[in-house]
């Protein structure tokens, strides 16, 4: 019950968010593609949420959670009990999955996305639309609505950081999307 309590914060907090009042939506990021997949096979399987081992790194995973028509959370981080998330994952339990990872108190290794329209992220986002975010490490989140000053940050920095974000992002798409293809094919 408490998870589900945490969930619906989020998505109070997510949903009230303020959206940017500058700027354009630049060319189509790494992860737009990837995303739009993704949300059309979860659709597709009627999931909300999808979860996977990164091949790459052991004992990191890789997680989704899908709000329909609106938000795309994505995470990757370590855990530090594999076997149990491997666990959730055969038994196809991927939003449990999903709330054991994001819900970690150690954020060391931990790389959130709020992908606020679903659709990969965006440098900057067009006038009256939410924006993307990223966190890395439980840090202060990078908002990609254009106002690089107000984070403290060089437009350069700003734009380095998207650079990064946005290609670790789209790499974590593709993860989840292989996942969820093979676990299609398995039932």
């Amino acid at each position: 019950m408490k998870r589900f309590t945490i969930f619906g914060a989020l998505v109070v907090v997510l949903a009230t968010m303020p959206v940017s009042s500058q700027g354009t939506t630049d060319e189509r990021s790494q992860s737009a593609a990837p995303a739009v997949s993704l949300i059309a096979s979860l659709e597709q399987h009627k999931l909300e949420a999808i979860a996977a081992r990164d091949p790459e790194e052991p004992g990191r995973y890789v997680a989704a959670l899908y709000v329909p028509g609106s938000l795309l959370l994505v995470v990757s981080a370590p855990y530090p009990v594999p076997a149990a998330i491997d666990k959730r994952i055969a038994e196809g339990k991927y939003m449990d999955a999903y709330v054991d990872i994001q819900g970690q108190a150690n954020r060391q290794g931990h790389f959130f996305v709020v992908d606020s329209l679903a659709d990969g992220l965006a440098r900057v986002c067009e006038s009256d639309h939410p924006f993307d975010s990223t966190t890395l490490n439980g840090g202060t989140p990078v908002s990609y609505d254009g106002k690089w000053e107000a984070q403290k940050l060089t437009e350069e920095d700003y734009n380095a950081r998207f650079s990064r974000d946005d290609a670790r992002y789209a790499r974590m798409l593709k993860v989840l999307m292989t996942a969820l293809n093979r676990s299609t094919t398995m039932h």
